[in-house]
């Protein structure tokens, strides 16, 4: 209290404030991971930094409450506060300031008024009101499953925190992935980390749950790896609701327990581990096939190995493409020393929200089916990069098809029961835009009813499914509240006629383009919000009422053999419409279908301030494709006549479908 009284009204102002701060960040930040006592540990660090500074400053300045304050104040908002930027936290230390300067200054009319702009300030920024949906929505009543299920785990039965993996139904196995995992990661923080979970890169273990229907037979599997959260708050139980809800309609669910990838306080592996996440996935599904061969185990013959869909969240989203080109590969490219001896039978891949850019072979996958689903309102990820990996999948027959659902409201973090409701942890979360973003209940029974029909639809055949896949839909919320989900898809063994992604414009060898009356063609190469590469090219054209445009088929193509004309349109207009005709070699129209366009223009209102979207992610719109589907009636045609209204559109991919 002595050292207190010393000092003037702007050093005990500005040494209170700091304080304030220190205080407030270690109640609430997440941000070291040691539960309970995480804050007890942040106040003694911060605390800590701030003594050590005023030591330091106080040999060589005349004040050095100013001066460690402000090299605090600077650590927590590097550090903790670097979501949040620096002119909105400098505005709340400032108004702090002021209002306990004032106060010293018995000036309390200014301290009240400095202490109610502080106020305001706070609820704008970090209120978190979030959109409240109560009523049920017709729309994604999903089928009750009416089958019964037993639940298992498998581990090493080493598991230092959760007692499902201490006593598992099944005990695993440790995996050596020390020529998979990046040699050159952090040292240092490699120790933290091997001390924590109490075992290094040479003894990953399995470690897994899974459901399996009661019943005789055998059940596809889909196997499920989570993304890149807190190590320490375990993301595997995360998909629950899934395995719980598939299991009664007759498929296997597995979710994998790979959380000692996942980054801490610790450090991050930045995406060097993705290949790991990959290869330790692949090793599970191994695991898995033995305790199916295994006639002691309640597993034994339960398992169809010949109907495998793996599926991915974030990270896990890369991962599982990545695995599905490790399995047919005979060597680990990054090693060739390290062997490959898969070649599981995968019929599809799902992912969710998931990443495209951490692994830099962006392989090509070859006919399998392929459903990503992803939010607006995700604040993780700069876009919707499912799209990338679908642009990248050669199907050479129409029995495989992919799909691209994006949910309007819809975010990062809540696809997963475990990681809560923000894609942003302390304090950045107390910017997200909560009023925009769906209840978890609501996101997550729309994500069932997407993976249910895909599985119905891959596993057998379900042309329902299918039909509910490939729509777009608009649909209401509550009064005053409506949503979108945009559906663009791509069926194999496709003619196409254009898909834009040569340099020549007009022209291929199927087809030619003419324009009448459209004042601008561009050809475009696309980017993400966020400047990201779509890894996908489509034309522009601005139109008027009278505009239109012909695709002529070129070679020998026998039409009549084609079911459908497909074609994929971006629209940010309400009252769009396309009108198009079927031409016959003597120039006669034989048909002609009437179309009212879906508007796939999303506000991408993310963070609070229209300001705050756009630094963060460049741009708050993102160019979106919805596809249609034209029943072509058997018409023998040779060219198709398109008439927009006035307007400016993205089109890509015309093809001819079976």
């Amino acid at each position: 209290m002595i050292f207190f009284k010393k000092l003037n009204n702007y050093e005990k102002s500005i040494l209170l404030s700091t304080l304030f701060i220190i205080v407030f960040t270690s109640l609430n930040t997440g941000y070291l991971n040691f539960g309970n006592y995480s804050f007890l540990l942040v106040l003694i660090i911060l605390s800590g930094i701030y003594f050590l500074a005023y030591r330091a400053i106080n040999l060589i300045s005349f004040s050095p409450v100013y001066f460690s304050s402000l090299f605090v104040l600077i650590y927590i908002q590097s550090t903790v506060y670097s979501s949040i930027p620096i002119y909105i936290f400098s505005l709340f230390v400032i108004i702090l300031f002021l209002s306990i300067l004032f106060l010293f200054k018995k000036t309390l009319a200014k301290s009240l008024l400095s202490l109610l702009s502080f106020v305001i300030i706070s609820y704008i920024f970090f209120s978190e009101d979030q959109l409240e949906i109560k009523e049920s929505i017709k729309l994604f009543e999903n089928p009750e499953g009416s089958l019964k299920y037993s639940h298992y785990t498998y581990s090493t039965g080493k598991d230092k925190y959760r007692e499902e993996y201490k006593n598992p139904d099944f005990i695993s196995y440790n995996l050596d992935a020390s020529k998979i995992l990046e040699p050159k990661w952090n040292q240092s923080k490699i120790k933290w980390r091997e001390r924590y979970w109490g075992f290094d890169k040479e003894n990953l273990p399995l470690n897994g749950r899974i459901w399996i229907p009661e019943g005789d037979g055998k059940f596809p599997i889909i196997s499920i790896i989570h993304g890149n959260h807190s190590m320490q708050e375990h993301s595997d139980d995360g998909y629950d609701y899934i395995g719980e809800y598939l299991s009664q309609h007759g498929f296997i669910f597995n979710s994998l327990d790979q959380n000692f990838l996942n980054g801490s306080w610790t450090g991050d592996f930045r995406g060097k581990e993705m290949t790991t996440r990959a290869w330790h996935f692949l090793e599970n599904l191994k695991y898995l096939e033995k305790l199916n061969s295994d006639s002691s185990s309640a597993l034994f013959n339960k398992i169809d190995f010949e109907n495998i869909i793996v599926m991915g969240h974030s990270r896990g989203g890369e991962a599982v493409n990545i695995a599905a080109k490790f399995n047919n590969l005979q060597t680990y490219p990054d090693n060739g020393n390290v062997l490959f001896d898969y070649n599981f039978s995968i019929k599809g891949i799902i992912t969710l929200a998931p990443t495209d850019y951490r692994y830099f072979r962006n392989y090509k996958l070859k006919n399998i089916n392929y459903l990503s689903i992803q939010g607006s309102m995700d604040s993780d990820e700069d876009s919707f990069f499912g799209i990338r990996q679908a642009n990248r999948i050669d199907n050479e027959s129409n029995s495989f098809s992919d799909f691209n659902i994006l949910i309007e409201g819809a975010n990062h973090s809540q696809f997963n029961t475990s990681w809560g409701q923000h894609d942003f942890g302390f304090p950045g979360k107390l910017l997200v835009n909560n009023s925009n973003i769906l209840p978890g209940w609501l996101q997550r029974k729309i994500l069932k009813k997407y993976v249910y029909n895909f599985l119905e639809y891959t596993l057998k055949g379900n042309p329902k499914s299918l039909e509910i896949l490939k729509k777009s839909e608009n649909y209401t919320l509550q009064e005053n509240i409506s949503k979108k989900i945009i559906s663009r898809s791509k069926v194999g063994g496709s003619k196409v006629l254009f898909d834009f992604e040569g340099d020549e414009l007009s022209f291929n060898k199927n087809a030619k383009l003419e324009f009448s009356d459209i004042s601008k063609i561009k050809l475009d190469q696309l980017k993400f919000r966020g400047g990201k590469n779509q890894q996908n090219s489509a034309v522009n054209i601005n139109v008027s009422d009278s505009s239109e445009f012909i695709i002529d088929i070129l070679d020998d193509t026998n039409v009549y053999y084609y079911n459908f004309l497909s074609f994929d349109v971006s629209n940010e207009q309400d009252t769009a419409k396309l009108e198009i005709s079927f031409i016959d070699k003597n120039s006669k129209v034989i048909g002609s279908k009437k179309l009212k366009l879906f508007n796939t223009k999303i506000d991408l209102n993310n963070l609070k301030l229209n300001y705050l979207t756009e630094e963060r992610f460049k741009k708050r719109n993102d160019i979106n494709f919805s596809t249609y589907y034209i029943d072509l009636e058997n018409k023998d045609f040779k060219s198709i006549l398109f008439k927009f209204n006035k307007g400016n559109y993205y089109l890509d991919n015309f093809s001819l479908n079976f």
